[in-house]
This record gives structure tokens, sequence and C-alpha cells, in this order.
């Protein structure tokens, strides 16, 4: 089993890609994990962040295979507590032979396109997060996952 994650946009902030560093190299001690980052908008100056968050849109959903489970985080989505989310993610390496994919927009949202795309809309907070946070809070909360699945002292 896999887990897939697709990030729009690129790490800016030095402290949290390391921090984003270290938790795909304990996640991956449990699972294969691939990461794609799809590039910002450029050359679109004057554009409206509605056509921006169209067209990255579209590239997210382009990279999405086509077989797997998909997760999307959206402020929209369900919210779970640590144990239901790790839950959730045993169900899914169980009954996903495909894998997992995980999407985060980036600071311009996503389009419906994209959640339609989703077998299931995920919410991280109540409160809006930027999108390199969001990373970080998804990556460790995964690794906590793998943790709790495997009962390894981590999650207290």
């Amino acid at each position: 089993m896999k887990i897939r994650l697709i990030f729009a946009g690129t790490h800016s902030d030095s402290e949290l890609s390391e921090a984003t560093e270290r938790y795909l190299a304990r996640i991956r001690h449990f699972f294969p994990i691939q990461v794609t980052e799809i590039p910002p908008e450029r050359g679109r100056q004057g554009a409206s962040d509605v056509a921006i968050m169209r067209a990255q849109s579209a590239r997210l959903v382009a990279a999405i295979p086509e077989k797997g489970h998909v997760v999307v985080l959206d402020e929209r989505g369900q919210t779970f507590d640590s144990l239901k989310f790790a839950k959730l993610v045993e169900r899914l390496t169980i009954n996903s032979p495909y894998g997992i994919t995980f999407v985060v927009g980036g600071d311009v949202g996503l389009d419906e396109t994209v959640r339609k795309r989703a077998d299931t809309l995920l919410s991280l907070s109540a409160m809006t997060l930027p999108h390199q946070i969001a990373r970080v809070v998804l990556l460790e909360q995964i690794y906590r996952a793998c943790t709790l699945m495997r009962n390894i002292s981590y999650h207290k």
C-alpha cells in the first residue's frame, strides 16, 4: 500500500520544509510515500484568484491517480480526532490496494472539480490553516496513525 501526497505550491519556509521532511522520513518506516508538488501558477499577472484556482485545481486533478482512495483536505470536510483518523487510515490500508492519495490545495483554495474527485473530504480544523502548515499537520497525523496502528508509543 502506498501513500501519495499531492500538494499545491512549494515550501518557501525552511523550518516548515524541515518539519515536512522529518515526518516524511518517519512515515517511510511504515509505508512507501510519494510527494508531488504542483508548482504555483506563474505568468498570470493580473489573473483573478478564481482563474488561478481553476488552473491550479485542473493540475491537481490531473495529478490524482485513477485508482485508489482520494482524500481531499477541505474546510467543509469531515473532522476526525486522531484515533478515528488512525482507524480511517488503517481501514484504507486494508481496503484500498491501490493506495491513498491526500490532496492539499494552495493559498487560493480548490474548485469544485477537486472536491468531486474526492472519496473523502477531510477538514483538519475549523480554522483556516496556511497550506504549508496544513502539510505538516497532515503528515504528523499520518505518522501518529501509523504508530497507533502498530501500537508504538508516540501518541500520548
